[in-house]
């Protein structure tokens, strides 16, 4: 990782990583702060849920 962020290239793309993946993964924390269901399989199911969800209403705002 040291190596990478001395090339420009390197940083150009930790930059674009900040913009791309974190607000995902922030928006999700915030709608669900605790699981319903117990169990990993339980808990996939419900954040994916989740994730199609919110998914699905940035498509419609985008389309509105």
């Amino acid at each position: 990782m040291e190596h990478r962020l001395r090339t420009t290239e390197g940083v150009e793309q930790y930059k674009r990583r900040g913009s791309t993946v974190e607000p995902g993964i922030g928006n999700l924390k915030k709608i669900i702060d605790r699981f319903s269901r117990r169990g990993l399989d339980n808990a996939l199911s419900e954040i994916q849920l989740a994730a199609t969800a919110f998914n699905l209403l940035k498509i419609h705002r985008a389309t509105a």
